[in-house]
């Protein structure tokens, strides 16, 4: 399966501070690791009012309440948060690692094939997604990059995750012990190949080597 990052470790368990310590550093003596915790990871309607940017798009969400709610509602599932980071360790888009989800939902899907508008409607979903990758850790990179696997959306704001290297790399290795218990066996088996996929078919058009 895919390798894992931030958004998983950060989701695995309720916090009682903002910081945590990894298991195995506690185990071993070592010193503790500690990474920030987001305390407030959901997104909904109020953070679009708050957000300079995203306010230029309630008049989306009031056109389409519904598949709107049904756009947070996936955004805010502990395992789509987790495919939304783990797309970016992949060095994909994150919207990459939900986007068939979103494409599957009968409201959106509704949405994207009827709406006069589709084109800002889609953008509202990147704005989303954005909103999202903020409250899990990760700031835009001003970049953006091809969705793979996609019917509606061609390229996707890209996010680099603020937190430090050494901090991410113990993240990503702690994670892969919390990734197999999201989703069924088939679920997982799938999300891993298509994201592998979808990274390796970006890679060869970039000249890079997988």
């Amino acid at each position: 399966m895919t390798s894992t990052d931030l958004a998983s470790k950060l989701g695995s368990m309720e916090p009682k501070t903002n910081e945590k310590i990894s298991m195995d550093d506690r185990e071993s003596g070592r010193q503790a690791v500690v990474w920030p915790v987001p305390q407030n990871r959901e997104i909904g309607i109020e953070d679009f009012s708050r957000d300079p940017h995203a306010a230029k798009y309630q008049g989306e969400l009031q056109a389409h309440p519904d598949a709107f709610n049904r756009l947070f509602a996936l955004l805010n599932d502990p395992a789509n948060e987790q495919r939304l980071v783990d797309a970016e360790m992949l060095d994909l888009p994150a919207l990459t690692g939900v986007v068939r989800f979103i494409e599957a939902d009968f409201i959106i899907a509704h949405t994207l094939k009827s709406d006069q508008s589709v084109n800002r409607f889609r953008q509202t979903v990147g704005v989303a997604v954005r909103l999202k990758m903020e409250k899990l850790g990760w700031r835009k990179t001003g970049k953006k990059s091809t969705v793979r696997g996609s019917r509606y959306f061609t390229k996707a704001e890209r996010y680099i995750n603020e937190t430090p290297s050494h901090i991410c790399t113990a993240l990503a290795l702690e994670g892969l012990k919390t990734v197999s218990q999201i989703g069924d066996e088939h679920e997982r088996a799938q999300t891993g190949r298509e994201l592998m996929e979808a990274l390796a078919a970006e890679r060869r058009k970039e000249g890079r080597p997988f």
